[in-house]
């Protein structure tokens, strides 16, 4: 079951916060879960952010059609940016998959280490960065931590409207993902 957490100090997303971002943590154990403590952290991403959580297509649907309008990056959008690389080769610039459904690299790959990616996106009204986190050795643990730079007024405001869906969708997929099997 997944926790409300801290970023763990030797994640480079420590480097991206600055004073006055919005920051939050979970994690979940990954005991019992090998796959997943050995496997890449690029397909460790994708496993996450493509659980199974058909309310999650729902709502992306809807918040498509609510932010078009308003200039902000839709779906449509990022497909247009999606890349036939394999998840293992992926690197700064591609993206990882969300939604199975819309067949979107929703995230865009900032910096990929063994056990960390930096995933995010930077629109007009904020920026933000995920950092998948995986720590391990006697406690292995894998840590979602959302990072948001608001740039103005709707930043500030789109934030506080998506943050109580945000925080269920965080905690989860975690928990999603640790009881799916990792895909072939």
């Amino acid at each position: 079951m997944s926790i409300a957490d801290t970023l763990p100090q030797d994640s480079r997303l420590n480097a991206y916060h600055s004073k006055g971002d919005y920051m939050d943590t979970f994690s979940v154990s990954l005991r019992g879960r090998p796959d997943l403590q050995s496997v890449d952290i690029r397909v460790l991403a994708d496993h996450m952010l493509n659980a199974d959580i058909g309310w999650m297509n729902k709502l992306l649907a809807a918040r498509d059609a609510v932010v078009k309008p308003l200039g902000l990056k839709t779906t449509d959008d990022l497909l247009k940016e999606q890349s036939d690389i394999p998840m293992a080769e992926r690197e700064a610039g591609d993206r990882v998959g969300f939604f199975k459904i819309y067949r979107v690299g929703f995230f865009k790959i900032y910096s990929v280490g063994q056990n960390e990616i930096i995933l995010g996106e930077d629109d007009w009204h904020q920026d933000f960065r995920l950092s998948i986190f995986r720590s391990v050795g006697k406690t292995p643990r894998v840590y979602a931590t959302t990072c948001c730079k608001r740039h103005n007024l709707f930043g500030y405001a789109y934030l506080a409207l998506i943050l109580p869906f945000h925080k269920k969708i965080a905690a989860t997929v975690l928990d999603t993902a640790i009881e799916e099997d990792l895909a072939a």
